[in-house]
């Protein structure tokens, strides 16, 4: 794509006070229902197509509708092919590739006369309102976006005039080669048809010539020398193309109306000429323009494998002279890369519809410049649910990942899901504090699980321990204690490390089990609890549920046990359990 809107500034539009969007070529919106996903397309289409907005669209009626958009990549080479009237309109304004727009309206119900476009002027650091030819210049970089809405819309939708409507814009899409290719032969049928219905055809119909002669007899009767014939338009190429509709067939038989059926099929024929749209961008690209395709929920009714083919047709489009938005509540609309660039939209009664920070913007702000980025965003992008949530846990252990939501669940009675919180893996430890740094920058609110051998490296590193911390200190002073009784090989540090024997994850769980260490661990505790993150005490899960093996049959057991048992049966520390389910939900 040579050209994209990159910003976009919403101002007293509905449920946006003030509402920034930073796009890129395929941007997903993400949000629950009713915060304001739906607007911000509907605004994006207000600044391209211009209508009066009514009172219900004003946030503050007593204040002006305001969309500002930043249009990046308006090259030479661009210029160069628009029309020269065009190109002079804009020309002037554009300051390293970059244009800047705005449209305002001031009132309710304004005539659209009276809503203006304006550019912005960097050498006068202010709005020029209204340039001559600054729409025409705008619609030949952006043409009117094809939108496409919620499906309550869409057998009305299919039925309109065709030039009007989503469905009549992807059909012009594909027809306008047809028209290309046939129109001097259409024209030339059409001339035949319109020299035998026209009033001055030079072939008219017979029939018509008999009506005309016996409405005239009456005629003259009452207004001497007046006359009267039947005239019928012929209608152009382009009238046809628009009065064009979808039959629906299924086997044999005469086809059905569109609106006929039902939602799953209506969505799917509509997604299916999106798909169609991209194969055909894709072997014949020849466009300057870029086209905005603004839809709501493109997974709407769609099985789960036709879900990821309109994934990738739209991804394609959005490579080949199309910029996509789209509003999804599925998981399966998002891969990973688009993850970086996906919106979270959220809605407040301070700050109205407004959009966090995406994750490769925070990802950028706490690790600038680091081949560690990608790592982070592999990481936190691959788990989707980040995308969903209002909260997010990070955990490194697969057995926290098998077992904390069927835990969270046997002792809430609800899914951490219902409560909007998102388990998220990590790589390793070593990345907790990263990843809480951008989850805080994206403005969700998150708690880290880790177990008790961060708090002698990791946490001190990280810091959210000292290295002279006094619990610390004491808890490294039993240690050694631990080498004669079992066996425990400790390294330079002072700290355990794995030999024949035992691991080091067996030996902080022997250290734990010391009644010298627990009060100070149960401190330790208590100090990162306070900053969102949760140690364990007994050194890992596996020693608070009562299991010693991390695979797929000690975790099955482990269910079943707790099924057949309940939680307080099976578990070595229960209401430690409890305790962690508290403090996830609070």
């Amino acid at each position: 794509m040579s050209h994209k809107i990159s910003n976009v500034v919403i101002k007293n539009y509905k449920s946006s006070i003030t509402t920034e969007l930073k796009l890129s070529s395929f941007t997903p919106l993400v949000g629950y229902n009713n915060a304001g996903k739906s607007n911000c397309l509907s605004a994006i289409q207000w600044l391209l197509k211009k209508s009066s907005l009514a009172e219900k669209d004003f946030f503050d009626a007593s204040q002006p509708i305001e969309v500002i958009a930043t249009i990046e990549g308006i090259t030479q080479t661009l210029l160069d092919v628009m029309p020269a009237r065009q190109k002079s309109s804009i020309e002037n304004y554009i300051q390293n590739e970059t244009l800047k727009i705005r449209r305002v309206q001031e009132t309710p119900s304004a005539k659209t006369a009276e809503i203006k476009i304006s550019v912005w002027n960097d050498s006068d650091n202010d709005w020029a309102v209204n340039p001559t030819g600054l729409d025409a210049a705008i619609s030949v970089l952006l043409p009117e976006p094809i939108r496409i809405g919620a499906m309550e819309n869409a057998a009305e939708d299919a039925s309109k005039a065709k030039t009007s409507t989503t469905i009549g814009k992807l059909l012009g899409e594909f027809l306008a080669p047809v028209k290309a290719a046939h129109e001097t032969e259409l024209n030339q049928h059409l001339d035949e048809v319109g020299r035998r219905i026209s009033s001055d055809g030079d072939m008219r119909f017979s029939e018509l010539s008999t009506i005309d002669q016996n409405v005239n007899s009456k005629v003259n009767d009452l207004f001497p020398g007046m006359s009267v014939k039947l005239h019928f338009d012929t209608p152009t190429i382009d009238e046809l193309i628009k009065a064009g509709t979808l039959k629906v067939f299924e086997g044999v038989g005469s086809g059905r109306d569109f609106s006929s059926y039902g939602h799953g099929a209506q969505r799917s024929i509509q997604m299916a000429l999106v798909q169609y749209l991209a194969e055909v961008k894709r072997s014949n690209n020849n466009s300057n323009s870029t086209t905005l395709l603004l839809i709501d929920e493109p997974e709407l009714y769609l099985h789960p494998f036709a879900i990821e083919q309109i994934r990738e047709a739209l991804v394609d489009l959005s490579l080949i002279g199309y910029q996509v938005l789209i509003t999804t509540h599925s998981a399966q609309m998002i891969t990973p890369e688009l993850a970086e660039k996906t919106l979270l939209i959220r809605k407040s009664d301070t700050s109205g519809t407004h959009s966090r920070l995406r994750l490769t913007d925070a990802i950028q702000s706490v690790v600038p410049n680091s081949t560690h980025q990608m790592e982070q965003i592999f990481n936190l992008a691959h788990s989707n649910q980040v995308l969903f949530a209002e909260n997010v846990i990070l955990t490194e252990g697969k057995t926290e990942l098998r077992l904390l939501p069927f835990i969270f669940k046997s002792v809430s009675n609800l899914t951490m899901g219902q409560e909007k919180h998102a388990l998220i893996a990590q790589s390793g430890v070593h990345d907790t504090k990263k990843s809480l740094e951008i989850l805080a920058a994206m403005d969700l609110p998150s708690k880290a699980i880790c177990d008790l051998d961060y708090c002698f490296v990791g946490a001190v590193r990280d810091n959210f321990l000292q290295a002279t911390d006094q619990d610390l200190l004491d808890l490294k002073s039993l240690l050694p204690n631990l080498v004669q009784s079992h066996g425990v090989t400790l390294n330079g540090n002072g700290l355990p490390q794995k030999n024949s024997t035992i691991n080091a994850a067996g030996a902080f769980e022997v250290l734990a089990s010391q009644a010298a260490a627990i009060p100070l661990i149960e401190s330790l505790h208590e100090k990162m609890k306070a900053q969102n993150i949760w140690i364990w005490k007994k050194g890992a899960i596996e020693a608070h549920i009562g299991i010693t093996s991390k695979n797929e049959i000690a975790w099955a057991k482990f269910k079943n046990d707790v099924i057949t048992d309940g939680l307080s049966q099976t578990c070595n520390d229960h209401q430690g359990l409890l305790d962690l389910v508290d403090w996830l939900r609070n």
